[in-house]
């Protein structure tokens, strides 16, 4: 059988469109996977990140927690001759901080004196709390967290190294993976007299941090020498206490630069060991622990199933195999008549193809033909458009991330961090242009009893309603925020009056009081509400909300159901 050019030429034509669309396709299906997992990677380290300011945050809450009760009278009074009265009403203030933070298993009022002799003691049993008393109190001067903690400056926060709590006489956390957080008590003379010390349950906490991130994550903890501390298995968790080391660095390589203090992060996909059947790709950052502690450094990592990353490339290879198949039948069937008329805009999509697989627009694609290459133009089009919503999705998702970061998943109010964030640029403003700042501290009444008698349904319910009823009251310049918990505090946009506060803290406590159905009931809630203002009652955040807090509690010693401005002299 004798070749003719039309013959040839189409073979070559159809050759050569067939070498092109695979070329094409292959280079655009590894352009797209890199993409996703590129994209993965940046969303993996963005997550690591916005945990690693969640759990900050969750120690500067805990410090702040620890400031207040250094700072109250009657810790000194306790300290300085002990009294029955005094040490019942702080042994109440303990059950009701442990009762509203899950992560907190024991809290402690320690003397200096006295070998270090724990004076008021609370702790964590199941649900809810007890008090050590008597004989049951013990010495702790020999412990790090008393010994170091009275060494330092007054309102200055000691953190433990994160290890097992073998600490005898505990019944709260046990032989479970616990640290100390404390904080000295001054004097009139500001000598440290003692340390108010909370244990938090890490299991516990990293499991609420760790709630808002998707399933598949997988989350790691390890100290600066690289022992692993929070791992999916526990069995690798804490291997120094069992007489073995178990390193994070061994099990992932690219670690041992961030344990070394080469790098503060990494990103990388591993294969190997323990991963070679199941790949994923992880994101660590090693980030320095901003207090006094026998912990330098703490590197966190998360970590996702490689397969579930490519799990969209699976359809986007088969409309590229489509694409490579239709391109070769149809050089095959066209080129025998026009050869020379099909090269032109096949180079053009091939010339398409290699723009975006090189990270550019595909540019002018003959989309309005009628004929294969219109057809064959509107599929590569197509899989561009499929390919970029694939990526809108994947930066949507990092927003809604971020936007969970910043906002209390129950009520979509802003939570402490956005709210602290907001309260510092309103005290910016304000000391620059000389004006004020207006807040006001509102803790619900009795909320508790709700969660006892209802459940914990019920009491979301109660918050979500309370909360639109606060959003309503206030104006769209102002601020209402959850801290956790039933309290809520109010930002005010500009400054007001006084008259006008109280005209606002009366508001929210009238809305707060409307009768709310509840599986076939109707309850009532009050609420107490402390209001401080800058600068006369303080002249930063933490002050300016500490304030707030005290009058909260002064409105709930004056008969709750009311609301207090700070003043000097408030107890």
């Amino acid at each position: 059988m004798r070749w003719g050019i039309v013959s040839k030429l189409a073979l070559l034509l159809a050759s050569v469109g067939f070498l092109a669309s695979g070329l094409t396709g292959f280079y655009a299906f590894q352009a797209s996977r890199t993409l996703l997992v590129d994209s993965a990677k940046n969303r993996l380290l963005t997550s690591t990140q916005v945990l690693a300011r969640r759990i900050t945050l969750t120690r500067e809450e805990v410090s702040r927690n620890l400031q207040v009760l250094a700072s109250l009278p009657t810790s000194v009074a306790i300290l300085q001759h002990e009294d029955a009265s005094d040490t019942e009403r702080m042994a109440k203030l303990f059950s009701l901080l442990i009762e509203a933070n899950p992560s907190y298993l024991q809290l402690r009022l320690i003397s200096a004196s006295d070998y270090g002799l724990e004076r008021v003691r609370v702790e964590r049993v199941g649900p809810s709390t007890l008090r050590v008393q008597g004989d049951d109190l013990q010495e702790k001067g020999h412990y790090a967290y008393v010994s170091d903690t009275l060494k330092l400056p007054a309102r200055a926060t000691y953190m433990s190294r994160i290890t097992i709590n073998h600490e005898g006489g505990s019944f709260a956390g046990l032989e479970q993976p616990t640290l100390q957080l404390a904080m000295p008590v001054m004097d009139a003379s500001n000598t440290a007299i003692g340390v108010v010390v909370v244990n938090l349950d890490l299991n516990g906490m990293f499991s609420l941090l760790a709630a808002d991130l998707p399933t598949a994550f997988k989350l790691f903890l390890a100290n600066a020498e690289g022992d692993i501390l929070v791992h999916p298995d526990n069995s690798k968790t804490f291997g120094f206490d069992r007489g073995r080391r178990v390193l994070v660095q061994d099990e992932f390589e690219p670690l041992r630069a961030v344990v070394e203090g080469k790098l503060d992060q990494v990103v990388f996909e591993a294969r190997e060991d323990d991963y070679a059947d199941a790949p994923v790709v992880a994101a660590f950052i090693a980030q320095k622990v901003q207090t006094v502690s026998s912990e330098s450094r703490l590197i966190l990592g998360l970590a996702q199933p490689l397969d579930q990353v490519l799990v969209q490339t699976q359809q986007l290879g088969n409309t590229i195999l489509q694409i490579v198949v239709g391109l070769f039948l149809l050089c095959l069937l066209v080129a025998v008549l026009l050869a020379q008329a099909l090269t032109r805009p096949i180079n053009a999509v091939t010339a398409a193809a290699q723009r975006f697989a090189n990270g550019l627009p595909p540019g002018d694609l003959p989309l309005l033909r009628r004929d294969e290459i219109g057809s064959l133009a509107r599929s590569f089009h197509q899989m561009h458009l499929q390919i970029t919503q694939q990526l809108a999705d994947l930066h949507d998702s990092q927003e809604e991330l971020e936007h969970l970061a910043q906002h209390d998943i129950l009520t979509g109010l802003p939570n402490r961090r956005l709210f602290q964030d907001r309260l510092e640029q309103a005290l910016a403003h304000a000391r620059r242009y000389g004006e004020k700042v207006c807040l006001l501290f509102i803790d619900l009444d009795g909320f508790k009893s709700i969660n006892d008698d209802y459940g914990h349904d019920a009491g979301d319910a109660v918050l979500k309603t309370v909360a639109q009823r606060m959003q309503r009251i206030v104006r769209e310049v102002d601020m209402v925020a959850r801290l956790g918990g039933d309290e809520f505090v109010v930002l005010l946009g500009a400054a007001v009056s006084h008259s006008h506060l109280a005209a606002v803290a009366s508001k929210l406590l009238a809305a707060t009081k409307e009768p709310i159905p509840l599986q076939g009931q109707v309850l009532q809630l009050t609420a107490s509400i402390g209001i401080s203002r800058y600068p006369e009652d303080g002249q930063s955040a933490t002050e300016i909300l500490a304030t707030a807090d005290q009058a909260m509690y002064s409105a709930k010693l004056g008969g709750r159901d009311g609301y207090r401005f700070f003043s000097a002299g408030l107890d």
